[in-house]
């Protein structure tokens, strides 16, 4: 699936609370399972996605984590393709 994505990009999405480890797994197993994302990792109050942007793009991303009862704080949208 990976060599499928073309337009790579990442974005940084602050959470308004710290997710415990049970949750934060469960919600980046969630988001690895999306088509056109390509990784996805958790920190505390930080998750960081890279995405397919002609699949979905940072406002799909948001109503995704929405849905889910994820509140977030901020986000910062990027070109690069490196998670940390």
């Amino acid at each position: 699936m990976l060599e499928s994505l073309r337009n790579l990009k990442t974005s940084e999405i602050e959470l308004r609370q710290q997710l415990p480890a049970p949750e934060g797994e469960w919600l980046i197993g969630r988001l690895l399972a999306k088509q056109g994302i390509a990784n996805a990792t958790w920190k505390a109050r930080r998750l960081l996605i890279e995405y397919d942007a002609d699949v979905f793009g940072s406002a799909e991303i948001l109503s995704f984590l929405h849905s889910w009862g994820v509140r977030v704080a901020a986000v910062r949208v990027g070109m690069s393709s490196e998670l940390i």
